[in-house]
């Protein structure tokens, strides 16, 4: 609060139209404060540096200080702004220089130097990061330019000739010199003269597009290269490092989208004032587009999967691209995807054996327009924060790393030499073989849940980027159908329908089968288990005798038929082992639950139910697994046309 009442405070004093303030604000003694605002902005990027690298208990740990640090980070940005926005010209060119040479120029060279980290210390992906927030943040200025034109430089491979060498070793001097352009030619005209901004920004272009004249002779450069020959901002896009390579392309098409971009730069990059920059990323980079798309395909493709975040935004680059590529894509392309595709299919299937199989159609219709709105953001209001969570999860630090391995080689270990033992001694039990490689804990309804989630949102991306690889519809929805035949299904209603059967309702016993079941504070209650499925519905009813009426019974207990995994106790065969879902979302039809640092994981529970005889127990289980197998069906079945649809059509 403090700190907001000063910044206010200065702004109403910068903003005063007094010649005497202006000198002052210039002299060396109070200019030193623009200085030191940098400064300390620069710190607080390394103390991003360092949240990213630091060893944390958890992810989320980390996501809150990351956060956090951005807020403020964001804060001194829009401050900076507001003094940038006092029309002042002589305050403008102080911030500007200092903003230029202490934070925009070290994070540049850094980039196109191909360098993972700048002499100060400062992270590639952090100044990929900043570069990005200070694109969307500082519209209207030349800052952009200056950041459009050192990205423009870097478009070349720098290996091909000894004339590209010579033009390369000096591209860094070039992007240095630009603010000393821009100092030069403010020198040049009267700054209060009707066009003085537009002659200072075609002289500093005068110098860069000099420089690119220079590299007119790799634009028909053959694509042979390896992705080591590349330089500049290319050695990133083709890095095996998806942080990077999703950084730089972000930063590629923040500047595209900056409407701020002067049109020299934009029509040397091969924007098109038709489109908008983000559909015409075009000469320059346009030959290479087959290739950047092909590496964003490989990524989809990934086996084993990368994670789903990472899918999103790569997918979301892909989609970019697609719409600007006006050819089809190579045979080696299609089957890229087609591969990814075929792959997200089947995981989804692998879903309808698990315990959340009645919730796919659900969250294929809510994720179908989470996925569409994320894909259609726009890089501007795309948050690249993005950049920072998959660096967090790339790059654990490599003491967390050792002791990680170490401590799954030591429980390896210990779970073999108990296996080895455990042949040894016949008479005890083994455990279950899956048990021996779940080292990582993982386990129960609530990460189950959060797996289905992940693979409908890749199966998702793939249905929405179809059309953009095959041709079709973009604006088609293949889940439609599935939404009207769900509701036309659903709509049907019975007499007695058990389904719809809720805690404390009356229901015919019918063939409910007797058995017991202790209840914590409760004791042991004689009752009746029901399982029945109606179409995408399947409930486990308890039902207790009613007092009254002997032919009915009064609900006590509920639980989803999906997830109850029975099992006869090998012990005592009258005993049915049933689980529950603890774990129960709640879908709306803007958001899609999933876990994250507030979700709380109760562990899984279950019931024990006990039968007067072993054959009784072995009917309660037949019955349950008969009634799953029902509302397995028909929700594949609801969900069939939509995973066989056909990539041509």
């Amino acid at each position: 609060m403090i700190q907001i009442a000063v910044r206010a405070l200065t702004l109403n004093i910068y903003s005063v139209a007094d010649e005497m303030v202006y000198q002052f604000l210039t002299t060396p003694t109070a200019s030193a404060y623009f200085s030191s605002l940098i400064l300390n902005l620069k710190n607080k990027c390394l103390h991003v540096d360092a949240i990213i690298n630091g060893v944390k208990e958890s992810f989320h740990e980390k996501k809150r200080e990351l956060l956090s640090e951005t807020d403020r980070i964001l804060d001194d940005f829009y401050y900076l702004k507001d003094i940038l926005c006092i029309p002042e010209q002589r305050l403008n060119k102080l911030v500007t220089e200092n903003i230029v040479n202490m934070l925009i120029l070290p994070m540049l060279l850094t980039l196109l130097n191909n360098r993972l980290s700048n002499d100060t210390g400062l992270s590639a992906i952090t100044c990929l990061y900043v570069l990005c927030r200070l694109l969307q943040v500082f519209d209207g200025t030349n800052l952009v330019n200056v950041i459009g034109s050192a990205v423009l430089f870097s478009f070349m491979p720098p290996n091909v000739t000894d004339a590209a060498e010579s033009v390369v070793s000096a591209r860094l001097e070039q992007v240095n010199g630009l603010a000393v352009c821009y100092q030069e030619g403010e020198e040049m005209v009267d700054l209060q003269h009707e066009g003085a901004e537009n002659f200072m920004m075609n002289y500093v272009l005068k110098h860069s597009l000099e420089f690119t004249e220079l590299s007119s002779c790799f634009d028909s450069s053959p694509l042979e290269n390896s992705e080591n020959e590349w330089g500049g901002i290319f050695s990133c896009i083709f890095s095996r490092n998806h942080s990077l390579m999703l950084g730089s392309l972000m930063l590629l098409f923040t500047v595209a989208d900056s409407k701020d971009l002067h049109y020299q730069l934009a029509a040397k990059i091969g924007f098109s004032q038709v489109k908008t920059a983000s559909e015409m990323i075009g000469s320059t980079v346009a030959g290479h587009i087959q290739k950047i798309v092909n590496q964003l395909l490989k990524v989809l493709a990934s086996e084993p999967p990368l994670s789903v975040p990472i899918l999103l935004h790569a997918a979301w680059f892909l989609r970019k691209l697609l719409v600007f590529l006006d050819q089809k894509l190579e045979d080696n392309d299609c089957h890229l995807f087609k591969t990814s595709y075929e792959g997200s299919c089947g995981r989804l299937y692998e879903e309808f054996d698990r315990c959340w199989f009645d919730y796919i159609p659900d969250v294929l219709k809510s994720e179908w327009a989470n996925c569409k709105t994320a894909l259609e953001e726009s890089s501007q209001s795309k948050d690249p924060f993005f950049l920072l969570e998959l660096a967090s999860i790339q790059n654990p630090p490599s003491g967390s790393m050792a002791f990680l391995l170490l401590s799954s080689f030591l429980l390896l270990f210990i779970f073999l030499l108990f296996y080895l033992c455990c042949l040894l001694l016949k008479s005890i039990v083994l455990p279950p073989a899956s048990f021996l490689f779940n080292i990582s804990g993982n386990t129960g309804p609530a990460f189950d849940w959060q797996r289905m989630v992940d693979c409908v949102k890749v199966f998702v991306l793939h249905l929405q980027l179809k059309p953009f690889i095959f041709g079709g519809d973009p604006f088609d929805n293949p889940l439609a159908n599935l939404k009207n035949s769900y509701l036309a299904q659903s709509g049907k209603r019975y007499p007695s329908d058990l389904s719809l059967a809720s805690f404390g309702s009356e229901v015919a016993l019918g063939s409910g089968i007797p058995c017991k079941i202790a209840f914590s504070g409760a004791g042991t209650r004689d009752i009746y288990v029901i399982p029945i499925a109606r179409e995408i519905s399947g409930k486990l009813l308890l039902v207790e005798r009613h007092p009254l009426h002997s032919r009915k019974g009064v609900v006590i207990a509920i639980a989803p038929l999906a997830g109850l995994d029975p099992k006869i106790d090998e012990e005592h065969p009258t005993w049915l082992l049933v689980h529950l879902r603890d774990f129960e979302p709640r879908l709306r039809s803007d958001e899609t639950k999933t876990l994250d640092s507030h979700t709380s994981l109760p562990e899984q529970g279950r019931w024990i139910l006990g039968f007067l005889s072993a054959k009784d127990c072995k009917a309660a289980f037949s019955v349950i697994l008969e009634e799953t197998r029902k509302q397995r069906s028909f929700v594949e079945n609801l969900v069939a046309p939509v995973l066989e649809e056909k990539l041509f059509k």
